[in-house]
């Protein structure tokens, strides 16, 4: 939750955010990533996210898919 929450006062704050969320398989970087991910698209921004496998992009296009199909 903190690693949630210092992201989000990074992206409400004046100055360019400057963070990287690293840690182990299961420590919730994915989570990290979906709350900052809606919060700059609901601020009318654009989402990108690199990933280094074609499986963890397959399995993170299916966790944004799931969590925001009630989303425009």
């Amino acid at each position: 939750m903190r690693a949630i929450e210092d992201v989000l006062d990074d992206m409400t704050s004046q100055r360019p955010m400057d963070r990287l969320i690293c840690g182990d398989v299961g420590y919730g970087k994915t989570e990290v990533a979906l709350r900052a991910a809606f919060k700059a698209v609901m601020d009318g921004k654009q989402v990108g996210m690199l990933v280094p496998t074609t499986v963890l992009a397959e399995q993170h296009y299916e966790s944004f898919r799931e969590r925001f199909k009630g989303f425009p």
